[in-house]
């Protein structure tokens, strides 16, 4: 049976990214047990472009960017720009809270972040996420009024109340994790539907 640590040894001894198929071959174990130790593990392994797998802590160090002076953790993704955000729509709601859509690059797999101040929810989304290179992107101001771009901004919109209502703590984390996971997910469904 593979384990979490039979995975983290072969990737840690790998000169480059390993497929599923490869560390499976590696340990002589199944590729579907491989695939979800990977998937289940957001802290410790990183999904790469071309089906590949690295450690976490490998892409940490590999990383031209420079670390924030304090790292929250590692479910609060690094801002790769420090110029302004691409402000896209900011909605106000009845009871008075403000859902302010940002744009920028962020260093997560993550396709959407959210965080809060005062009555503002900021929801930045990701534009370096494949999703966004491939699809309209929600709240731009353009001629695009399709019912199914609206379904998505109410979508995110949504989430963004949701995870902003969660109190602190592991409630909030696993959600935090759930968001990251959705985008490697996202990025998986796309690949997959243009090998199609």
């Amino acid at each position: 049976m593979t384990t979490r640590d039979d995975i983290i040894k072969v990737l840690s001894q790998a000169a480059a990214p390993l497929s599923v198929t490869e560390i499976a071959t590696a340990l002589g174990g199944d590729v579907g047990q491989c695939d979800a130790i990977l998937w289940q593990e957001p802290q410790e392994f990183v999904w790469q472009p071309g089906h590949k797998w690295m450690l976490a802590s490998a892409k940490s160090h590999a990383s031209r960017a420079p670390a924030p002076p304090d790292p929250p953790d590692a479910r609060t993704p690094y801002v790769m720009s420090t110029g302004a955000p691409g402000q896209l729509r900011a909605l106000t709601l009845s009871s008075g809270v403000v859902i302010a859509v940002n744009r920028r690059p962020l260093d997560s797999d993550a396709f959407f972040t959210v965080r809060s101040a005062g009555n503002t929810i900021t929801l930045t989304l990701n534009s370096t996420h494949e999703l966004f290179t491939s699809m309209p992107t929600p709240f731009e101001e353009n001629d695009d009024s399709s019912p199914y771009k609206k379904l998505c901004e109410v979508l995110l919109s949504a989430w963004a109340l949701y995870e902003d209502a969660l109190p602190g703590g592991s409630i909030k984390r696993a959600t935090e994790d759930s968001r990251l996971l959705w985008g490697r997910r996202v990025i998986e469904m796309l690949r997959e539907s243009h090998d199609d």
